[in-house]
């Protein structure tokens, strides 16, 4: 053994800068593509931005402002977006004026308020608040039972249970089944123990399965209206499949998609040997790369989608029948020639327009499950089976697992085992049959 230099050929994979930019564009959705142009053109001056035509574009009315029956044009501007809606802080504190607080303590009671989440719920404790404001615990319990009689009723707990037993004394249920379950056992009544809960409370399933159910009609959540994750949010598709004279017609949705072009100022510069300027050259290059890098996002996505609709289109695109053909993410990577973790990131949160609705990508992509007779279905269309047979069943006899893989086979010819049944029963987030059972009709 000895030391020395020596030279040799070996082939590696390298991930260059133009190859994960591309993989970076290719993962990322429509509604976030302008978020990432954007930042791309905060560090290169050569790119500029341009909104994206289907976000802020003229639109035509039938009379012009004179009343002449010409069309004219409108900007839309940002101002026509802006919702002027009652927080839930807002209306908590209009009905405060009405409660007969101190004027010393106003400050404490504006805190428990805005201390109140989205939800309505009291995110501090009485301990907290005191320690704060040095005031007594017991001080900021009452100002805390004032909040709590604010509408919606449930607002100001700072446990579920507190929630629940707000609104069950406020409907005058404090001597019911329901009432003690909500105090002491809604452990028991989320694992829908329901034996159990008769046992300890000394009443029939019967009775208890009832006093469930009044307790499913209260809200858990009493602040979730005036919450801004509640505000409708628009979707972006990314394509569209339509169906024009008899045929399925794809496009890319590129009038949400933003304008990346060469900013002008800066083409002077670039005319003849811009190498002069090692920035200049390293930006133009950048700048092509990233050109680059949507012209292959949109030709990859664009084929991808040619591959789901010719491989959907006998059932789901058919418009007579809600099926999809099993498709696995290596068929369509092998069809348009890339590998198959490029066919993954490039339908990753993409969603696709249909008469149907909106569908995301991934969705036709379902596993293959072999029938009977020797053919093929999708897991999607066991899923399906199962849920109509999970809603047809009877309430008091709920199906078991390995009856709904017996029932898959002898209805629908579907050879599946009790574990994938199990498997696809908890994707659609359908409770075991322990937890399915009622005690009442």
């Amino acid at each position: 053994m000895e030391m020395g230099l020596f030279q040799q050929q070996s082939l590696n994979l390298v991930m260059t800068t133009e190859l994960r930019q591309a993989i970076a564009i290719l993962q990322v959705p429509g509604y976030e593509l302008a978020s990432y142009l954007q930042e791309q053109a905060l560090e290169n001056p050569l790119i500029e931005i341009s909104e994206p035509i289907g976000m802020f574009t003229t639109f035509k009315k039938g009379t012009n402002k004179k009343g002449s029956g010409k069309d004219f044009t409108e900007k839309r501007s940002f101002e026509n977006f802006i919702i002027d809606k009652e927080t839930l802080y807002d209306y908590l504190n209009k009905q405060s004026i009405l409660l007969p607080i101190e004027k010393e303590n106003q400050k404490v009671f504006q805190f428990l308020l805005l201390s109140v989440d989205e939800n309505g719920y009291l995110t501090i404790t009485a301990e907290e608040a005191a320690a704060r404001f040095s005031i007594t615990a017991e001080k900021c319990e009452e100002l805390i039972s004032m909040l709590q009689r604010l509408e919606p009723v449930g607002i100001g707990a700072r446990s579920l249970r507190e929630c629940l037993l707000i609104q069950l004394r406020a409907q005058n249920q404090e001597n019911t089944l329901s009432y003690q379950i909500a105090d002491n056992y809604l452990n028991l009544l989320a694992e829908r123990k329901i034996k159990a809960l008769s046992e300890k409370l000394d009443a029939s399933p019967q009775q208890v399965e009832e006093a469930a159910d009044f307790l499913q009609t209260l809200d858990p959540r009493p602040g979730a209206a005036f919450s801004a994750a509640e505000d409708q949010a628009y979707l972006y598709p990314d394509v569209s499949v339509s169906l024009e004279n008899g045929q399925l017609h794809i496009a890319i949705n590129e009038q949400y998609t933003p304008i990346m072009k060469l900013n002008k100022n800066y083409e002077p510069l670039l005319q003849g040997n811009h190498t002069q300027n090692k920035f200049l050259e390293d930006s133009f290059q950048k700048f092509n790369w990233l050109k680059k890098a949507l012209e292959q996002r949109k030709e990859t996505l664009l084929k991808i989608t040619h591959a789901i609709v010719h491989a959907q289109e006998k059932y789901f695109f058919s418009f007579n029948k809600e099926d999809l053909t099993p498709l696995t993410l290596k068929k369509v990577a092998d069809e348009i020639g890339v590998h198959e973790s490029t066919v993954s990131r490039a339908v990753k949160n993409k969603v696709m327009q249909t008469s149907k609705g909106a569908v995301e990508l991934k969705t036709f992509f379902t596993a293959k499950i072999f029938t009977q007779d020797g053919g093929s279905a999708s897991s999607a269309s066991a899923k399906t089976a199962i849920q109509k047979l999970v809603e047809n069943e009877d309430k008091l006899k709920p199906l078991s697992d390995q009856v709904l893989a017996a029932l898959l086979e002898q209805k629908s010819g579907l050879s599946i085992s009790r574990r994938t049944v199990a498997k696809y029963r908890e994707e659609l987030k359908i409770p075991s049959s322990s937890k399915r059972k009622r005690y009442t009709s």
